[in-house]
């Protein structure tokens, strides 16, 4: 047996949190609305279904969101990347999803005879 009595390292010491922890929610906030608009008006959208746009831009912020408020642990770091990099594939990739899932649900229903063509 060992009778060395070592104070552990604080733990601010362990833990330092990250320097530049908030450029990865900042840029996902800039971006996600600059990426829904871009995609919602390359598809006309904006006048024809404006709930597109909506969904898109409010489903992207509900996974940004959570980016600022994780510990700054650098631990962390990569959940909140992974965080961001979805909410701007939300933003871009949701109003093709949607259009691509309601002519799939139409075709169906119009195939199997539920509507009349």
């Amino acid at each position: 047996m060992s009778t060395d009595v070592r104070t552990p390292a604080p733990l601010a010491a362990q833990h330092e949190p990250e320097r530049h922890w908030w450029v990865a929610p900042l840029t996902g906030t800039v971006l996600a609305p600059a990426l829904a608009a871009a995609v919602s008006s390359a598809e006309n959208t904006f006048a024809d279904r404006a709930f597109l746009f909506t969904g898109g831009l409010l489903l992207s912020y509900a996974l940004i969101l959570p980016s600022w408020f994780l510990a700054r642990a650098p631990a962390l770091g990569r959940r909140r990347n992974g965080l961001v990099l979805g909410g701007c594939m939300t933003a871009a990739f949701f109003p093709a999803v949607v259009s691509m899932a309601g002519w799939t649900l139409f075709l169906v229903m119009l195939f199997t005879g539920h509507i009349d063509g």
